[in-house]
């Protein structure tokens, strides 16, 4: 059996993190070379070369460095759970976890859940990182993730998802808009005015594909990572957007500016999941959020806010 310690897998992970031993070393608070003879002793324990060093360059993982800084980064979760429940905590959920969401949804999901965590699991501290969609799915099935929230738009086999609930696509129009007093609207009576693009890897070819599904092959006139640039564009008077999150209009500064049409042909709607590496056994804190997001989805304190149908 290989003989090697969780102490040599922090500092793996730690110097995968970094990118160079260097920097690891400095923040882990420890020697360079004390650094650099853990990482041997791992690889001989293993026997297998999990980094490929660069002279003045850092370091980077090989195939087999990916494929274990993801069971590395699994594993010392289960053992600082478990060191909890050694402890006597565990009639508590405890510890750290790190939790994912897709940018365009934080702002509207992200301050409920936080809230909700706060008040049902108050000796848990959630990591939130706000990340495009190649980036969450990457997260979760790399380790460096343990949960996400995001768009079933990926089918990625490392990541399974559990559907949440539904967002239909919409049309966001300036209220001054020929068609904005329209109940539904057709995309084809856009075709030729200026549109704003929610520019995202995945997003971007889920929304030029509901163009081209009707025949159509539009050229944005701008583009944008933040669906909030979308709609100030929209507000504005310059454009108008392809979005799914509605989020509320009270309060707004803009929300006297737009308005919200369905569209009037059948548009692929998009499922909000919950993502998870593939295969991998939920920790109590993994547990306890999805159980936290599932009662705030049936109360309908997170869908009412994407106005989910």
């Amino acid at each position: 059996m290989a003989q090697y310690t969780l102490r040599q897998l922090e500092y793996f992970v730690a110097v995968a993190e970094a990118g160079s031993v260097t920097a690891a070393a400095q923040s882990i608070h420890l020697s360079q070379s004390a650094l650099s003879t853990a990482l041997v002793e791992l690889e001989r324990a293993l026997n297998v070369q999990l980094l490929l060093r660069h002279h003045a360059r850092g370091v980077t993982l090989t195939s087999a460095g990916e494929q274990l800084l993801a069971a590395s980064r699994r594993l010392l979760r289960q053992a600082a759970e478990l060191a909890d429940e050694a402890r006597g905590l565990g009639d508590e959920v405890s510890g750290t976890l790190h939790l994912a969401c897709f940018g365009v949804l934080a702002p509207y999901l992200l301050p409920e859940l936080l809230a909700e965590a706060a008040e049902r699991l108050p000796g848990l501290a959630v990591n939130t990182s706000e990340v495009d969609l190649e980036e969450l799915v990457e997260g979760v099935a790399s380790g460096r993730f343990e949960i996400a929230v995001g768009y079933d738009i990926t089918s990625d086999p490392r990541v399974e998802v559990t559907s949440l609930y539904t967002l239909p696509p919409y049309v966001l129009l300036p209220r001054t808009h020929r068609l904005a007093r329209r109940k539904k609207v057709k995309l084809a009576e856009l075709a030729d005015e200026p549109l704003a693009l929610l520019d995202l890897p995945y997003s971007r070819d889920y929304f030029t594909g509901m163009f081209r599904a009707v025949g159509l092959n539009p050229t944005p006139r701008f583009r944008s990572t933040s669906a909030e640039t979308c709609r100030a564009l929209v507000a504005r008077g310059l454009a108008y957007t392809v979005l799914n999150v509605r989020p509320r209009s009270s309060g707004r500064p803009d929300a006297r500016e737009v308005v919200a049409v369905d569209i009037a042909h059948e548009a692929p709607a998009l499922d909000v999941v919950l993502i998870k590496a593939t295969g991998v056994r939920s920790t109590r804190r993994v547990a306890a959020v999805e159980e936290l997001i599932g009662d705030l989805v049936d109360r309908g304190s997170i869908a009412s806010m994407f106005g989910a149908k």
